[in-house]
């Protein structure tokens, strides 16, 4: 029994070695990897450092259309401010529904007076 642990042991620390040696050899890998990538970004660094590059663009038409769309907001918030909202007593006066108010409380005090005559004159 003993030799059949001791070679299951024996598989167990190959079979680690061998998972520490490619783990060994991924981890070269990568500060190669690394390494190279960290000179890429120094070279990169130093042509960056002495290049001089200068922009020149004209701004002008940009500034325009920017200032335009402050004008446009400007006006319209201006507008918004002046034009008041009528009350609902004001758009009710300016409105045909006055003229059918109107007509409706002539019809019934018209009925109301019709009802009471015929109550006190017909009625007896």
């Amino acid at each position: 029994m003993n030799e059949d642990k001791l070679e299951m042991l024996e598989l167990a620390v190959k079979e680690q070695a061998e998972e520490m040696t490619k783990l060994s050899q991924q981890t070269q890998d990568l500060i190669s990897i690394v390494t190279n990538l960290r000179d890429t970004v120094g070279t990169f660094s130093e042509k960056q450092a002495t290049q001089k590059i200068t922009v020149e663009a004209d701004t002008r038409p940009f500034q325009k259309i920017v200032e335009s769309a402050f004008l446009k907001i400007n006006f319209m918030i201006e507008n918004a401010l002046q034009n008041k909202r009528p009350n609902n007593l004001q758009v009710f006066f300016q409105s045909d529904a006055n003229k059918w108010a109107v007509i409706l409380v002539i019809t019934v005090i018209f009925l109301t007076y019709s009802y009471w005559f015929s109550l006190h004159y017909l009625g007896r």
